[in-house]
Order: structure tokens, then C-alpha cells, then sequence
């Protein structure tokens, strides 16, 4: 992409009305979250579908270990892309140029650690997890297969968000979109014609993985990107550059870290105060809770370059209303897929789980986890702002109270008292101590940036 081209997109991002800008980059944003959440909902729907209640259950335990290979991709992915659209506001094209270096490195590094450990460890980590007997055994056939493609995982949705800095968020939708439709066609083929089973199922995902990597980077090969790429100078640009992608990045990371404490602390308790059923029930609970949260971060995808470009310019009042715009877009969205879900649950759990037996106390616990649906794209627009504008210190003390510090304790002593509900309740209990920290870090940064 050219100078001028590139220019074209961060003046518009900096000076177009907000809610037009919300229109034209959103929709892109949430088909191209959907895609990729796509893939751990069908992962999940093949294996309870297709195998059995037992492959949901050891594939539901395996993702969280799973998310942090996507935690470590985007550690890497949105570091860079928050460096990378921050200085197309400033107009630093010495950054820009240095950015794809310092993220490849990066990327080919932290694979070679996660590979050898993930598949040395996971044996433990499954168990770790909860998991037991059969269950445990088809969770470390899927998570090894897995782990081995953790390369092209982070070079695939790292580089995506490069794109995606540079406004070219349609295009990394169409790219997204390759990726998934590759991994549902090899799903299909693994499992209903091979009969390869949980194995058939991760080894889909990984080759998946191996085409959405050689698609990004026949993009930024070609020259059409405003990154400048020479393969022959793949090296750390300098200490500043990546001190500044590892504070932001780090807060990524430390999200997916603490969200496999927080899974682990639920089904735990889930396999200490109920069954294999409810282990189950639990599993397509967050399934579908994940997927129907996805276009939410569709909001998150696209207000990242927004954040960056104009905070790199110095329109910090913009920020504040681009902030705004697309928290409360992002509400209208939730509001509308909430309904549905609310009125008829059954009907959309059932597709994880066609013959389980539904109570009236499980599809009530369904609904309390999904309660504050509506406003949470205001909690992750907030997280979303402070990563943009290269402040990981404040994104990270977000993610710990929310999941860590407000929610353990709680769903630690509350299923004391009301057992595998208890479970539920505290779901929501967290989710909502952790909206009243969020409102007051927001506001406090408005007074120091003068906006309020």
C-alpha cells in the first residue's frame, strides 16, 4: 500500500463522524470474530455432534489451555498492532517500518517454547484441569495435536491484527473467513469420513492454521501492506520498540493466563459438587456464551485503530466519543442476540447437546451467566481503549480484578452454599464488581486526559 493510500485511512479514521466509521468497520469486525470464534464452537459442535458427550466434555476442558496459544498470538499480534497504529497517527514512519521484524521474531520464539512444553505437559495440565478417566485422555489426544501448530497460530492471528491496525479490517475479514471455512471443510472430512475422532478434529484446526499463515503473509510479501517486510532483516529493532509491544501485549496474555485459572476454578468445582452431565452442561454453556459474546469483539477489533490513531494524534476528545460510540453500539448488538437466548435457551443449547436432559434449575442457571450480556461491551471497549493507547498497566489491573481477584474468592465459598448453582451464581456476581471498577478507572482516565 502506498503513503498516501495508507494516509487516506488514518485521516478518515481521525476526522470521519464516529458513527459512520462504527458502521463501516464493525460489521468487518464481527464477521471476522465470528469466523474465528467459529472454530472452537465447531471443534465443540463436531465433537458433540459427531463423537459423543464425552469428546464435548475432554474437548470443553482442552480450550482454555488452547486460548493461551491464541493468548500468546495476540500478546504478539495486538503489542504490535497498538505500536503500528499509533505511530500512523503520529505520522513515525521509522516505527512503521521496524514493526513486522520485531513481531516475527517474537512469534517464532515464543512458539518454540509453547510447542515443546505444551506437549511435554499436557498430560498434567488436562488433569489440572478437572479432567478424569476417558475424558482426560481424548482432552491431551486433542491438546497435543493442537499445541504442535502453535507457530502458525501466532504468526496467523498475530499478522491479523497488523492488518487490522492499518484500518484494513474488511480484508482481514476475508482472510478470516479463508481460514474457517478451510478448518470446517477438514472437520467434516476428518471426522464423518476418516472417523480420525478428537485427533481428526485438532489436526483440521492446525492445517487451518498453516493456510490462514500463508494467506497473511502472501499479503505483506506482495507489498500491498504499509509495513515495510524484508525477510533478511528479522531481528529486534531496538529495546524501546519492543518494550512498548511487550507492556501492551502483556496485558493480552495475562487475560488468557488468568481466564485458564478462572475455567480451571469452574470446572473444578463443577466436577467437585456435580457430574459428568453437568460437566457437560457447564462445557456447552461457555460454548455458546463465547459464541454469542464474539460479535462483541468485533466492536473491540475496530475500535483499537481508532483509539490508537487519533491518541497518537492528540484527539483526545475523539477518543472519548469513539469510546462511547462504540460501547453503546456494542450494547444495541448484545441486546438484540441476549433476547433470544433469554426467552429460549433450550433451543440453542440443544444444538451442543441434542439428547441431554434439560431442568428448568439448569436453563436457569444458563440465563443468570448471561444476565449482564447487554453491557459488557463497555467493560471491553474499556480494555480495548487502554491497550490502544499503550497503557497495558491499566488493561492488566481490569483483567486481574475481573478475573482473578473479584472472581475467584467468590466462586470459591459460594457453591459452598448452593452447590453446582453456586457456580452460576458467581459468574455473574464477578461480572458485576468488576463493571463498578471498570466505570471508575474509565472516568478517571477522562479527568487526566481533560475530556470530562
Amino acid at each position: 500500500m502506498t503513503s498516501s493510500s495508507q494516509a487516506k485511512i488514518a485521516d478518515a479514521i481521525a476526522k470521519d463522524n464516529l458513527v459512520k466509521l462504527m458502521l463501516k468497520l464493525t460489521p468487518p469486525g464481527i464477521i471476522g470474530m465470528l469466523l474465528i470464534s467459529l472454530n472452537n464452537f465447531i471443534d465443540v459442535f463436531s465433537a458433540g455432534r459427531f463423537i459423543d458427550k464425552n469428546a464435548l466434555a475432554a474437548i470443553s476442558l482442552a480450550l482454555p489451555l488452547t486460548s493461551l496459544v491464541i493468548g500468546f498470538a495476540l500478546f504478539v499480534g495486538v503489542g504490535s498492532a497498538s505500536v503500528l497504529s499509533r505511530s500512523l497517527g503520529s505520522g513515525d514512519v521509522n516505527i512503521q517500518a521496524k514493526i513486522f521484524g520485531n513481531f516475527t521474531l517474537l512469534s517464532v520464539i515464543i512458539s518454540f517454547f509453547l510447542t515443546i512444553l505444551g506437549y511435554i505437559f499436557s498430560q498434567p495440565l488436562i488433569n489440572f484441569m478437572g479432567g478424569s478417566g476417558e475424558i482426560a485422555d481424548l482432552g491431551v489426544v486433542y491438546f497435543q495435536t493442537y499445541v504442535l501448530g502453535s507457530l502458525f497460530f501466532i504468526l496467523a492471528i498475530g499478522s491479523s491484527q497488523l492488518i487490522k491496525a492499518e484500518g484494513k479490517i474488511p480484508l482481514a475479514t476475508i482472510f478470516s473467513a479463508i481460514y474457517v471455512f478451510t478448518n470446517i471443510t477438514l472437520n467434516l472430512t476428518f471426522v464423518l469420513i476418516l472417523n480420525w475422532g478428537v485427533r481428526g478434529i485438532a489436526f483440521a484446526t492446525v492445517i487451518s492454521a498453516f493456510v490462514y499463515t500463508c494467506v497473511n503473509w502472501t499479503y505483506f510479501l506482495s507489498g500491498k501492506s504499509s509495513i515495510q517486510v524484508n525477510l533478511k532483516r528479522l531481528a529486534f529493532a531496538n529495546k524501546n520498540l519492543t518494550k512498548q509491544i511487550i507492556s501492551v501485549g502483556s496485558s493480552v496474555i495475562l487475560m488468557h493466563s488468568i481466564e485458564i485459572v478462572q475455567l480451571t476454578v469452574i470446572y473444578k468445582s463443577i466436577a467437585h459438587y456435580g457430574s459428568d452431565n453437568d460437566l457437560a452442561f457447564v462445557g456447552a454453556t461457555l460454548a455458546m456464551y463465547s459464541l454469542i459474546t464474539t460479535p462483541l469483539y468485533g466492536f473491540v477489533q475496530a475500535l483499537h485503530p481508532v483509539i490508537g490513531i487519533n491518541y497518537g494524534g492528540g484527539f483526545y476528545e475523539r477518543v472519548k466519543k469513539a469510546y462511547l460510540t462504540f460501547s453503546i453500539g456494542g450494547t444495541i448488538l448484545s441486546t438484540i442476540l441476549w433476547l433470544p437466548l433469554q426467552f429460549y435457551p433450550q433451543f440453542f443449547l440443544s444444538w451442543l447437546l441434542p439428547n441431554f436432559d434439560f431442568t428448568a434449575t439448569s436453563l436457569l442457571n444458563f440465563r443468570i451467566v448471561i444476565l449482564l450480556l447487554p453491557l459488557i461491551s463497555f467493560i471491553w471497549c474499556s480494555i480495548a481503549m487502554f491497550q490502544a493507547m499503550g497503557k497495558g498497566k491499566i488493561a492488566g489491573i481490569l483483567i486481574v480484578n475481573r478475573q482473578l481477584i473479584l472472581f475467584v474468592p467468590v466462586i470459591l465459598f459460594v457453591p459452598i452454599w448452593f452447590g453446582v448453582n453456586g457456580v452460576y451464581y458467581s459468574l455473574f456476581l464477578a461480572e458485576f464488581l468488576a463493571g463498578l471498577l471498570v466505570v471508575y478507572l474509565t472516568f478517571r482516565e477522562f479527568i487526566k486526559l481533560k475530556i470530562v
